[in-house]
């Protein structure tokens, strides 16, 4: 007796959209009183929810997943704000007129992973496909041919994306997604990713190695002796160090991909306008690793802090939270770590000074001049010119005293 495999469920978006609808005027029919009626507004925020809730609940089931119970539809409030043209604030006020109405019956928020939003059952029953192997896949093949010709390319997590032909053609030809870890950046040899995600006690952030230097390909390279291939890697490598930092849980297709990186290339590197060594593109990279560290660690500390899609978070127009503002961020912490040093530093050769004055120490033997000209020549391996300076002032108060 043949085993039958059991049916998987096709969430249509027609019939998905009906109930919505019928659930938003029964829901009006029951109340008089506009404040606690759904108008145009609610009724859109409701159908955009839910056609993107749709959209991952199939493309899961395409994949593969049984989907023994409904999860949650994962998404970001900027997200939603975009795609609907209005603000971050309109779509939470629309959450809450429909949570009230009990069309969303529960939400949770998931920090750097945006929300989590669970809608009423009665808007997804599950139409019911052939239960026989061969005829569920002929079905879902012919439901993704269905899909290609109805609806957009959408990503079921963040807000939809217009597939555009991208004007930049060195981008488009250098720049592929790839899955898995950081790439090397200055391998030209490597074309694909041998390793796996790391597990969460071998995080990337903790192990970076410095990056070898580049290879010469077929001779072109600048005046700098950089050649494009390793300038692009270098988007890559950020853009996979990113993935992996702020969105870990992001699926993303591959023109959805290329647009971020491209995003990347215009906003964080700025085209490669800028000329400079390798040496001084490794340098910056390494700065920009440490921004993004820096980004996590903030989102890390209350669970209710986000940052926005990648999309909107490395658009060169986003002045108000994108990525550049870590810039400011970055150098006044890189100014107090240097207050903090140079304060330890004086405050180690103090100790020194005293200890020599009651011939005590490693250097009771040693001059005042000596033990000057030794502390001087360590606190000058620093490159600080305002280190020296608080340190000749110390020294003359210690002497003076």
């Amino acid at each position: 007796m043949e085993s039958k495999q059991a049916a998987k469920a096709y969430y249509d978006f027609s019939t998905v959209f009906q109930r919505t609808k019928s659930f938003i005027d029964s829901h009006n029919e029951k109340h008089t009183n506009l404040k606690e009626r759904l108008n145009a507004n609610h009724r859109a925020t409701a159908e955009l929810i839910t056609r993107l809730y749709a959209k991952q609940l199939n493309k899961a089931i395409t994949l593969g997943d049984t989907l023994e119970e409904l999860p949650g539809f994962k998404t970001y409030n900027p997200s939603l704000a975009s795609c609907k043209g209005c603000t971050v604030r309109t779509i939470i006020n629309h959450k809450e007129r429909l949570k009230a109405a009990g069309f969303i019956i529960k939400e949770i928020h998931r920090g750097k992973s945006g929300i989590e939003i669970w809608i009423n059952p009665a808007i997804f029953h599950t139409q019911q496909l052939s239960t026989t192997h061969n005829e569920i896949s002929s079905d879902i093949s012919q439901i993704i041919c269905d899909f290609d010709q109805r609806v957009k390319n959408l990503h079921p997590l963040v807000h939809e994306q217009q597939e555009q032909k991208n004007n930049n053609s060195n981008v488009d030809k250098l720049i592929t997604p790839e899955e898995g870890v950081r790439l090397s950046a200055h391998n030209p040899n490597i074309t694909s990713v041998t390793g796996t995600l790391q597990e969460q006690d071998m995080n990337t952030r903790k192990s970076r190695n410095p990056a070898p230097d580049v290879q010469k390909r077929n001779g072109q390279l600048d005046a700098q002796g950089v050649g494009s291939a390793f300038l692009l890697q270098l988007v890559r490598d950020f853009w996979k160090y990113v993935q992996i930092t702020l969105y870990p849980d992001i699926l993303l297709s591959e023109p959805e991909e290329t647009e971020i990186l491209n995003l990347i290339w215009a906003s964080v590197y700025r085209k490669f306008k800028i000329k400079g060594s390798k040496k001084d593109w490794i340098g910056y990279q390494e700065i920009l690793y440490k921004r993004v560290d820096m980004v996590s660690r903030w989102l890390d500390r209350n669970p209710n802090r986000w940052v926005a899609p990648p999309h909107l978070y490395f658009h060169p127009e986003n002045k108000r939270n994108g990525f550049d503002k870590t810039y400011q961020w970055f150098l006044k912490q890189e100014i107090l770590k240097k207050e903090i040093r140079n304060q330890i530093l004086i405050q180690k050769a103090a100790t020194e000074w005293k200890a020599h004055k009651k011939g005590e120490g490693k250097y009771r033997y040693k001059t005042r001049l000596q033990l000057f000209r030794i502390q001087q020549q360590c606190l000058s391996q620093y490159h600080d010119q305002r280190l020296l300076d608080l340190y000749e002032k110390s020294v003359y108060k210690m002497v003076n005293l």
